[in-house]
């Protein structure tokens, strides 16, 4: 009878290890990757590399185009700072050469000091220097002009240049330096009343 039992747990055992063996290498074979789903882990691979490559490849264009443009930028505008300090002497040299003489030799003088001017101010002309042409009644332009004195006068529009106390100049497409002006503006109390009966003969 033991050796009945012995037998029997002999071969219970065998089965097990059989199918812990079975499942083993079922765990092993489930396990390795077929050459398609290998291709098809490189293939992605390779996406994501090539992916990442022409991302940098465009990153690295536009800061190309971003570093030529701002040297083109600089380059035009290179000469800016100096148009802006030589128009201010050249505007004090017209201050002077303005100053009315009646001797000969002084106007000589004042004369060939305005040829210097007017060579200097081409100068400036051609490297993209140009003056802003206001007139008195021109309305008031924020973006040339700029306000050194309010002035009410009641037979002229409001907001008109009434003078330009110094002139303005643009550097190619920028701004240089605006406009000094006069402008005139009605008080504010005037303006109010106006205002309100503007309303109460509309209403």
């Amino acid at each position: 009878m033991k050796e009945k039992d012995k037998e029997k747990n002999k071969v219970e055992n065998m089965t097990e290890e059989n199918i812990e063996s079975k499942e083993k290498v079922e765990k092993t074979e489930k396990a390795e990757p077929t050459i398609d789903e290998k291709l098809e882990v490189i293939q992605k691979e390779l996406d994501n590399v090539k992916d990442k490559y022409l991302r940098a490849l465009a990153e690295m264009e536009n800061f190309k185009k971003r570093n030529a443009e701002e040297i083109k930028r600089e380059k035009k505008y290179a000469a800016q700072p100096v148009a802006d300090k030589l128009i201010d002497q050249i505007e004090v040299f017209e201050q002077a050469l303005n100053i009315q003489t009646e001797d000969p030799n002084f106007k000589n003088f004042l004369y060939g000091f305005r040829m210097i001017k007017d060579m200097l101010y081409n100068v400036l002309v051609d490297e993209g220097v140009k003056k802003i042409d206001i007139v008195p009644g021109a309305v008031f332009d924020p973006n040339m002009m700029e306000t050194i004195e309010l002035v009410n006068d009641t037979n002229q529009p409001d907001h008109i240049v009434l003078r330009v106390a110094k002139n303005g100049y643009m550097f190619k497409d920028r701004l240089l330096r605006p406009a000094m002006v006069v402008i005139n503006q009605k008080p504010e109390n005037e303006t109010k009343s106006n205002n309100e009966k503007l309303d109460e003969n509309v209403a």
